[in-house]
């Protein structure tokens, strides 16, 4: 090769070179075609080489983000076999705190009603008669004499069977016994007051009766 030859071929190889240059600075350039028959084939422009591969179809229907959980049958099981038992421990528990709440207000009902006899035998001289009808009579009525100072006691419509008997909260009347006109055992020369208490038998004053001896 003679030193023309040389030059000519040093500017064929500075044109090519200034041709591929705007492939690194200009993502849509494209390699020059034609007149160089060296050159492989189409070029993709450097957007589309930087361009990440599309998604496998399907991995974009079936991937983490459509899956979903399910329970099987044996949580679902053990599930309801809990919220069962939590829910007969709360029902127990609502029961028992019924059933203490019902026997104070029977204490409490007693003792009202021991205040109120106190008071009506210091005026009257003698205790109401036996018997719960004639005690809510002797408590709340007015005899119409001039040594009775009540009422000493008050009752509600509820309080009370259609008989005029004070009933206690689980329905049965109170037992009032007095020694005017009956026999108590418990307190013979006063009166014997008792509940019969959930189970609504008379236990002598045991079990659960609620008694003022």
């Amino acid at each position: 090769m003679n030193r023309r030859d040389r030059r000519s071929w040093k500017l064929e190889v500075g044109s090519w070179v200034s041709r591929i240059k705007p492939f690194h600075g200009s993502p849509q350039s494209t390699f020059p075609y034609g007149s160089h028959s060296s050159l492989p084939g189409p070029i993709l422009t450097r957007a589309a080489a930087d361009q990440p591969p599309r998604p496998d179809s399907h991995q974009s229907r079936g991937g983490p983000a459509s899956s979903f959980v399910a329970f099987t049958l044996v949580e679902l099981l053990v599930v309801i076999a809990i919220l069962g038992i939590l829910i007969s421990l709360v029902t127990a528990g609502a029961q028992a705190a019924r059933r203490r709440a019902a026997v104070t207000r029977a204490k409490v009902m007693v003792a009202s009603l021991e205040t109120a006899i106190s008071s009506f035998q210091g005026d009257m001289g003698n205790y109401p008669a036996t018997g719960n009808g004639h005690l809510v009579e002797a408590l709340f009525v007015d005899p119409k004499n001039v040594n009775w100072n009540g009422p000493y006691m008050e009752f509600k419509h509820d309080e009370l069977n259609p008989q005029s008997e004070l009933l206690d909260p689980w329905g049965h009347p109170y037992v009032y016994i007095s020694s005017n006109g009956g026999s108590p055992q418990h307190r013979p020369r006063s009166y014997d007051l008792f509940s019969l208490g959930p189970n609504g038998k008379d236990d002598g004053g045991a079990g659960d009766d609620i008694v003022n001896w």
